[in-house]
């Protein structure tokens, strides 16, 4: 999917709820002025409540495996009878006016009775598989955290599909078999493989050899890796008992299995985004090293071009490779679309193809996954040596060429190519982003507090004005989401996985908020000074996230460490709210105008917070 095509599907898809939101919120406010001294903060605290509430509801029905169309009828049941009950709960409610409320409470229920939900989710998926493959060929569905897998027939095979793309074909051998040749010609003698990722055509030729002994296979997605056999046609499902699924998150598997794999193919293509960048750093890297026998070796796949590379593609293939480079003393490049590089700490490890395919040849069956003598139309040394060449020419400093876990790079190298890809002309601007650091960042925030000290100096700060107030939530919106987003990160980094828990993450910062808002709203109306509170929460806001960044960057933490730094960050935001809106009040605001002014800061300081924080990280 091109850039555009995802901004324009993130606008609409979203639309509807930023505009009720946007609406409810100084509707409330006028609602709540009847009965509360401090209608804004007490509605803030209701919309935190709320959002932990539905964060925690939706994370179960997503963790019992409950179709995604049946939890937006769900949402919807739920938004209108809010609507209805408040329509009650109004003197005088007349029968016209509970109509609408009371028809849209009663639609979503009549078709999660009538089982409309599971007719559209089945057409959805069927339109999905027939963006690939005819429609005659589904067969059914595997819903996991992570994703939904649609699989069918195509001809004689059995295929998998995730977002778009095949993920996963029964039987391959032709394919298969020469990514197996691929590695198995570098080390002929090989009894235990590691497959990580697309790989169970892979494992089966594999198993087809005599002399293995062990066959682990992992994936980004446990939960598909335990589930994939039991949809697996009978005959084509792996009942080898060599075989071995791994349903351990893979990184805390490896750290169990030191020198135990001859063979480690790290096979992922089009990865994208965290959850797989984690499987292409330094880090993990050394962890596969670990996990390798003394003259073991690594492959690891990435996107190539079978003639012309581009600028996107070289970025992508040379940080793969320096970043194996500082790991390994040897490395070997295949050329081709899907390019593969071999490293290993074995001075055997060579490009020499007539070489290799005498090597191939000493293994007893070979020929049934591969021809040895094929192996000289794909080790090219002509266009290894081109293709490192090129890898050696991209115009990136050395620090954007390691991939660490602290510093992800494969998300910049698929934005650009992404971009590249879709026709959008960002690649030079994200480039010359990425090689300012953090001065294209700094620059705006230090003119604009530059411009506003000027102006106080001017007018001397008195006057009838909110632009304080929707500042100090603009920067709330920002620092804020901006924290999640890296938080978010760091999570996904450690565990693996965020797509099941984002729901309940989220919860716990808005558990924070909602303490946060009840806090500081009970001290201003004690009487406590808005100036005097504005600060300790400033500085205590400061220390908290100098704890964190500490904290989770330099040590191995688990759950409850995260658990705390995702409420404490958002205990600290949540104070700044019924300050800003105790500013508005003394200033003579109405209620309904101060929750508008607030909200729209809000909103914007997150998506502004967001694009800078995801645009530092990228």
């Amino acid at each position: 999917m091109s850039v555009q095509a995802i901004v324009l599907w993130s606008l609409l898809v979203n639309a509807p709820l930023s505009i009720v939101t946007g609406l409810l919120f100084p509707l409330a406010c006028r609602w709540v002025e009847r009965s509360q001294s401090f209608p804004v903060s007490h509605v803030y605290v209701l919309e935190a409540v709320g959002s932990f509430l539905g964060g925690v509801a939706v994370t179960v029905l997503l963790a019992l495996h409950v179709d995604a169309v049946r939890i937006l009828f769900l949402i919807t049941t739920a938004l209108a009878l809010s609507a209805l009950w408040v329509e009650l709960a109004e003197r005088g409610a007349r029968l016209r006016s509970l109509l609408i409320p009371s028809l849209l409470v009663v639609l979503p229920v009549l078709c999660l009775a009538g089982g409309v939900d599971g007719v559209l989710a089945h057409r959805v998926r069927l339109m999905k598989w027939s963006r690939l493959l005819p429609p005659d060929g589904y067969r059914g569905v595997l819903h996991t955290a992570q994703a939904e897998y649609l699989y069918g027939q195509y001809r004689d095979q059995w295929v998998v599909v995730r977002d778009g793309a095949a993920c996963e074909t029964l039987p391959d051998l032709e394919a298969a078999g020469q990514i197996a040749a691929i590695s198995l010609c570098q080390k002929p003698d090989a009894k235990h493989v590691l497959v990580i990722g697309s790989g169970l055509a892979l494992c089966e030729r594999f198993l087809s050899l005599p002399q293995i002994e062990h066959v682990a296979w992992a994936h980004p997605d446990s939960e598909y890796v335990a589930h994939v056999q039991e949809h697996v046609p009978p005959s084509l499902r792996i009942a080898d008992a060599r075989f071995h699924p791994v349903v351990q998150e893979l990184r805390r598997y490896l750290a169990s299995e030191s020198g135990q794999f001859d063979l480690v193919i790290l096979h992922l293509p089009g990865a994208t985004g965290s959850a797989f960048n984690r499987y292409f750093t330094a880090e993990c890297f050394t962890q596969i090293r670990a996990s390798l026998t003394a003259n073991g070796v690594l492959s690891v796949s990435v996107a190539g071009g079978e003639n012309v590379m581009g600028a996107e593609l070289a970025a992508l293939g040379a940080s793969v490779r320096f970043t194996l480079e500082r790991l390994f003393s040897h490395l070997v490049l295949v050329p081709g679309d899907e390019t593969w590089l071999l490293a290993s700490d074995a001075p055997t490890l060579t490009g020499d193809p007539a070489a290799l395919r005498d090597r191939l040849a000493t293994a007893k069956g070979a020929e049934r996954i591969f021809p040895p003598a094929g192996l000289l139309s794909i080790y090219l040394p002509d266009r290894s040596r081109q293709a490192l060449e090129r890898y050696g020419k991209v115009d990136l400093s050395a620090d954007l060429l390691i991939n660490h876990d602290a510093r992800p790079l494969t998300r910049l190298y698929n934005l650009l190519l992404v971009a590249r890809q879709s026709g959008a002309s960002v690649t030079r601007f994200v480039k010359l982003l990425a090689l300012g650091g953090l001065l294209p960042f700094l620059a705006p925030i230090l003119v604009f507090a530059f411009l506003r000290l000027w102006a106080v100096r001017e007018d001397g700060g008195e006057g009838r004005s909110s632009f304080d107030s929707s500042f100090l939530v603009f920067s709330t919106g920002w620092v804020g989401i901006a924290v999640v987003i890296v938080l978010m990160y760091l999570y996904e980094t450690r565990f693996g996985s965020l797509y099941l828990h984002v729901g309940l993450i989220s919860s716990l910062f808005m558990a924070g908020l909602t303490a946060g808002a009840i806090l500081i709203g009970r001290l201003i109306r004690r009487g406590g000074s808005v100036q005097w509170l504005l600060l300790g929460s400033i500085l205590l806001h400061s220390l908290v996230l100098a704890v964190v960044a500490l904290w989770l960057t330099e040590r191995q933490t688990g759950h409850a460490v995260f658990a705390a730094a995702f409420v404490l960050s958002g205990l600290c935001c949540g104070g700044y709210w019924p300050l800003a809106a105790a500013r508005l009040t003394a200033a003579g605001f109405h209620p309904g105008q101060a929750g508008s002014r607030l909200e729209t800061a809000d909103h914007f300081g997150a998506c502004v917070g967001g694009l800078a924080a995801s645009g530092l990280m990228v």
